[in-house]
C-alpha cells in the first residue's frame, strides 16, 4: 500500500549571493542534476507516455542514481528514472517517476527572510535570502523512511554544492556591476 509524506527543508543562503544567480542554477536542469551527489549519469529524453497532462511541456531526463537497498550501504546498486523539470519564476519544480511505484514531486524556491518569518520557520535568518525545498513522496510504506532519509542528505549536499558555486558567480557579478 501506498503512503504519501512531505517535508520541506529550508536552507539560509550566505550573504553576498544574488537571487538571480540561484535561480539560474535552478534553471539549468542539468547543472542541478549534477549536483546531486547520487546522480551517476543523466540524458534528455523525449516525453515519456506516463507524461502527467500539465507535464507535458516541461524538459524530461533519464537520471541514473547510485542506491543503497539495505541500510549501511551494505546492498548498493543503480537506479533509472524518469523526471520532469518546470521553471518558475522564483525557482524550479520537479517530477520523478522511479521504479516500484515511487513517486517524487519536489519544488524549490528562492525566498525572502520576512516571509520564512511570517511562516513561522525556525532557524532562518532574518537578513539574506534562503533556499526551500517541498518534497511530496508517494511510495510503499517500507520503503518512506529510506527515501525520505536518502533525498534529504543527497539535498543537503545539493543545496551545500549549489551554495559554493553560487559564490564565485555572485561575487563576479558585483566585480562587473561595479566597474
Amino acid at each position: 500500500m501506498s503512503q504519501r509524506t512531505t517535508f520541506s527543508t529550508t536552507t539560509p543562503l550566505p550573504p553576498g549571493i544574488y537571487r538571480q544567480t540561484v535561480i539560474s542554477f535552478l534553471h539549468d536542469h542539468k547543472r542541478m542534476i549534477d549536483l546531486n551527489p547520487l546522480v551517476k549519469e543523466r540524458h534528455t529524453i523525449r516525453r515519456p507516455l506516463h507524461a502527467a497532462p500539465d507535464e507535458l511541456r516541461w524538459t524530461w531526463y533519464s537520471i541514473t542514481d547510485h542506491a543503497s537497498y539495505l541500510p549501511g550501504k551494505i546492498a548498493t546498486g543503480e537506479v533509472t528514472y524518469t523526471c520532469a523539470f518546470n521553471n518558475l519564476p522564483n525557482g524550479l519544480q520537479s517530477h520523478c517517476y522511479a521504479p516500484a511505484g515511487l513517486d517524487i514531486r519536489q519544488r524549490w524556491l528562492i525566498d525572502e527572510p520576512i516571509q520564512a518569518v511570517e511562516l513561522g520557520l525556525k532557524g532562518v535568518s532574518a537578513k539574506g535570502l534562503y533556499i526551500r525545498e517541498d518534497v511530496e513522496i508517494l511510495c510503499n510504506r517500507a520503503m518512506t523512511i529510506s527515501v525520505k532519509n536518502t533525498l534529504k542528505d543527497s539535498h543537503a549536499e545539493l543545496v551545500a554544492r549549489l551554495k559554493l558555486k553560487a559564490q564565485p558567480m555572485s561575487s563576479s557579478a558585483r566585480a562587473v556591476i561595479h566597474t
